[in-house]
């Protein structure tokens, strides 16, 4: 090939003998063309001066150049065919168009132009994503992949299956969002995670977007592309921002506490973002995502105010409430049915009014009530009254963030969805309303700054989970009084008892490296007072629960107890010196503890 090199620029249709030194920036999945069986994919070269082409190979190419062209590498490419793009296809790489084949000649250069890839990359932070929400910017962001959950089946409105993925991200802020993963990117990218997830993946996208989805939240599009753990300075420095903050990092993945940090705030739009309710109807075409200020009403009390649905994927659900089942929407194997507010309202401001339906945060936010409740007062009080649980309406003017939706594309009207709702004065998480204040995790530089606030992540009332088997974190206050007690009994010198014990193998296995990399001393002694707690307190419940159960089921014991308790003490209870008396409830258990329990059942019965 030749030593001199043209740019992209000095390359025009019907040119031959030229030859071009050029980065592949982006690499898009493979697709299928919308109006053939053809498949395609486009890739975007960028030459020394950080111009870029778009190249496209297709059908048999695609396979064929898999490995030979691989993104962040830089090539010599001569002989590809260049041609005009249709002006409806143009993109911002040019008016030119590079086909790629097997008569394109390719030779990899071994060069490193890392620095160069990243000029065209314009990151975005955490916090100002939601001022793109719902439009069609593209977005960059850098973050570190800390969790993953469950690939899982969705049915879009025009009724295809598309499988897509929930990667969870921080930054270097502790701030945590999704990003949703679909179809191709499913099998390629987030593989490639879940396998190295352990290692923490930094991931640099581009052309991502910004839904309203579980509050503020990042999808890819079809052209997204992807560098994870690329060859940049960048990624090194998050990697060692990560392993100073790697105890942090740990206890935020273990206590799961992006489950309330994510999705991120939403704030109060400006003014001009407002629109009123009587020209929304001009702009459905165009526009399909509204903010409106005005009040709302419940106009119809007979309505169900819930419905059982899938804790994966929200789609109805015939399982009774906490069945484990198979959805057959999500088609995840252990879905669990769990009850989900739902209500419509009547949303009014100076000009006019619309219908529309709250789903979810949205709806237990509005009616101040949340899906438990609403289930429990229909399952256990049909007949009463749902004015006296429900809040019908407010004369305080709110903020509505709504989506109108077109059933099919032949339809002429729309419905509306109620996304968010705020007050005055507040942001908004999913529907639950908070300061402003709050909701920001510190910067994690120091040792006193990594206790974060335990405001911050207190859950809302009925949080619909984003994770399949989500956790309750241990509140920070409580993690504090372990460690405070943890500290004062390294120093005692009494006798060994549990907490000594758990506190000594700790040591142990901290010093002789038995610890996984991922636990530290102090994570495993608190995770052990945890299951102490949790396995004391729930074997006594449940033996309690079992022992008067057994007793119910059997009027027998029942009345041969109670009998027994009633010729002994009376009307007096009994103290734990003179449980010993009781014979029969020595049969029904063993334990001082239930007998004083099945005692107190039969005052109560009598």
């Amino acid at each position: 090939m030749n030593n001199q090199y043209q740019l992209i620029k000095d390359v025009h249709p019907g040119d031959v003998g030229w030859t071009v030194k050029v980065t592949i920036a982006e690499k898009s999945p493979a697709r299928t063309a919308k109006k053939s069986p053809k498949k395609y994919q486009n890739i975007i070269l960028m030459d020394s001066e950080g111009s870029t082409v778009q190249a496209t190979l297709y059908d048999h190419n695609i396979i064929a150049f898999q490995d030979e062209l691989i993104q962040g590498k830089t090539y010599l490419i001569s002989n590809a065919l260049v041609k005009l793009t249709n002006l409806e296809y143009r993109s911002q790489s040019g008016d030119t168009q590079w086909t790629i084949s097997g008569k394109t000649r390719i030779q990899q250069v071994d060069e490193n132009n890392s620095a160069l890839l990243l000029t065209s990359y314009n990151f975005i932070d955490f916090e100002d994503l939601e001022n793109h929400m719902d439009t069609n910017t593209d977005i960059s962001i850098i973050g570190m992949v800390i969790d993953t959950r469950p690939k899982r089946m969705i049915q879009t409105r025009s009724g295809n299956q598309c499988q897509v993925q929930d990667i969870i991200l921080v930054n270097k802020r502790l701030e945590t969002i999704i990003l949703t993963m679909w179809e191709n990117f499913v099998d390629n990218e987030c593989n490639y995670i879940c396998e190295n997830l352990a290692k923490k993946p930094v991931i640099i996208a581009k052309h991502l977007k910004v839904s309203s989805f579980n509050g503020v939240s990042l999808s890819t599009k079809a052209n997204s592309s992807f560098f994870i753990d690329g060859p940049f300075d960048i990624v090194e420095h998050f990697k060692t921002w990560a392993k100073k903050n790697a105890e942090t990092l740990n206890n935020i993945m273990s206590e799961k506490c992006y489950l309330h940090l994510t999705p991120s705030k939403i704030s109060l739009p400006n003014k001009s973002k407002y629109t009123d309710i009587k020209n929304i109807q001009g702009l459905q075409k165009t526009q399909r995502f509204f903010w409106i200020k005005g009040k709302a009403f419940v106009k119809v009390l007979n309505q169900p105010f819930w419905y059982m649905s899938c804790d994966n994927c929200n789609k109805v659900s015939g399982a009774n409430c906490g069945d484990i089942y198979q959805c057959v929407y999500c088609k995840y194997p252990n879905s669990k049915a769990a009850p989900r507010a739902k209500v419509y309202l009547q949303l009014m401001d100076s000009t006019g009014y619309i219908n529309a339906t709250a789903i979810g945060e949205p709806a237990e936010s509005f009616l101040l009530c949340n899906a438990n409740t609403l289930m429990n007062h229909s399952v256990s009080n049909p007949d009463s009254n749902i004015i006296d649980l429900i809040r019908l309406a407010t004369e305080e003017e709110k903020t509505f963030y709504i989506k109108a939706i077109q059933q099919n594309e032949e339809a002429t009207e729309f419905k509306y969805e109620l996304l968010f709702v705020l007050g005055s004065d507040s942001t908004v998480t999913a529907g639950n309303q908070q300061s402003k204040d709050k909701g920001k995790s510190p910067m994690v530089e120091d040792e006193q700054s990594q206790q974060m606030d335990s405001k911050d992540v207190t859950p809302p009332p009925a949080k619909r989970s984003l994770f399949q088997t989500p956790e309750t974190p241990l509140p920070t206050k409580k993690k504090t009084e372990i460690a405070e007690t943890v500290k004062r009994r390294s120093e005692d010198t009494c006798d060994k008892d549990l907490l000594q014990l758990i506190l000594g193998s700790a040591k142990n296995y901290g010093d002789n490296g038995n610890l996984p990399a991922d636990i530290t001393p102090n994570k495993f002694i608190v995770d052990n007072c945890k299951n102490i707690y949790f396995a004391s307190h729930e074997t006594t419940a449940i033996s309690a629960s079992w022992c008067l159960m057994l007793l119910a089921s059997h009027p027998e014991w029942q009345a041969r107890a109670r009998a027994e308790v009633l010729e002994i003490y009376g009307l007096r209870f009994s103290t734990a010196d003179t449980l010993r008396s009781l014979k029969t409830n020595s049969l029904c258990d063993t334990t001082p503890f239930l007998r004083q329990h099945v005692t107190f059942y039969s005052h109560k019965v009598s």
